[in-house]
């Protein structure tokens, strides 16, 4: 597989020359974007014993082949690879010591349309000792950014914007310019200790209508939803009215779900896409998801959980606590 033009050796030389790869040697490496895998080569070469690699699995330039199958050909020691669609899809693949985020984030960014879910997968695959080493353009002055990023999300594009959301789950470190591309600059994030929430509530009984929805048309939304987050939801939720408001500005992920666009039709209404907001919480110390769409009026201490599992099943009750 012939490696192009944007993976020359004058270019990857530029490239590591900019990005201060740490010293790898029995640490855990994920590559996001990893195309033909030559940073994961990198990290199994500098000693990294996990080094995984992800991908959209994209078309290279001018060459149709499947990417995953031809890094995994590559018998790279140490090395894996899986085809995720970030930004679509928010499965979760462990904690990491080096996390590499090399000019891919505009791609990233452009799927969901929102830097906060970004930073919150990075964080919760980033070991308390680690480091995300971030390079790409910072704003639409890149070509490929007005290439990649639509009209309607390249106002967001931003380093302002980048940070505001980074700072959130990590202490921003520049390092300097993309010595490749004058557009672009290189960061190294460390991740912040972020206090756990817990807030009291109570299981409130529903009406059915989230089972009703999730079996909808041979279960679609539970196939959309295990498309999101990579694990398939038990049919229904479970209802908890919380003490206070629980805080949904951030520590979400992000996805389109397919909705009746008029309620008032149920089932009989048109369905369309609309954006989902998924927050991974725990329900006294059990691994749930509060889902909730977005532009819905929703009492802020009403939280709806759904989990690959029946949660009333393993949850007491009625008096729970949620934790972030």
């Amino acid at each position: 597989m012939l490696a192009p033009d944007y993976q020359t050796p004058q270019r990857m030389a530029a490239k590591r020359q900019a990005v201060p790869l740490p010293d790898l040697a029995g640490k855990r490496v994920l590559d996001i974007g990893c195309d033909m895998a030559a940073w994961c080569r990198i990290a199994s070469e500098a000693g990294a014993v996990d080094v995984l690699g992800l991908d959209r699995n994209r078309v290279v330039r001018g060459q149709q082949t499947d990417l995953i199958a031809a890094n995994r050909a590559q018998g790279i020691p140490n090395a894996r690879f899986e085809q995720i669609n970030l930004g679509r899809e928010w499965r979760e693949f462990g904690r990491f010591d080096v996390i590499l985020c090399l000019s891919m984030y505009h791609h990233w960014f452009e799927q969901c349309g929102d830097h906060r879910p970004i930073w919150l997968w990075l964080w919760r695959h980033c070991r308390s000792s680690g480091q995300v080493l971030w390079e790409g353009p910072v704003d639409d002055g890149d070509p490929v950014v007005r290439a990649n990023v639509s009209a309607g999300n390249r106002a967001g594009y931003s380093l302002d914007a980048i940070l505001a959301a980074a700072s959130h789950y990590f202490t921003p470190e520049h390092i300097g310019p993309a010595m490749h591309e004058p557009t672009r600059q290189v960061w190294r994030f460390r991740p912040l200790a972020v206090d756990r929430r817990a807030i009291g509530g109570e299981m409130r009984k529903g009406m059915g209508g989230a089972t009703k929805a999730f079996e909808f048309a041979d279960g679609r939304r539970i196939a959309e939803i295990e498309r999101a987050l990579g694990w398939r939801p038990i049919p229904g939720s479970l209802n908890v009215m919380l003490d206070q408001p629980f805080g949904w500005a951030d520590g979400y992920y992000r996805a389109q779900i397919l909705d009746a666009t008029d309620r008032s039709k149920g089932f009989a209404s048109d369905w369309a896409p609309r954006w989902a907001r998924f927050y991974p919480v725990q329900i006294d110390g059990e691994d749930a998801v509060a889902m909730r769409f977005e532009g819905e009026v929703y009492d802020p201490c009403f939280m709806e959980l759904i989990a690959p599992w029946r949660l009333r099943d393993m949850i007491a009750g009625p008096r729970v606590t949620i934790s972030r």
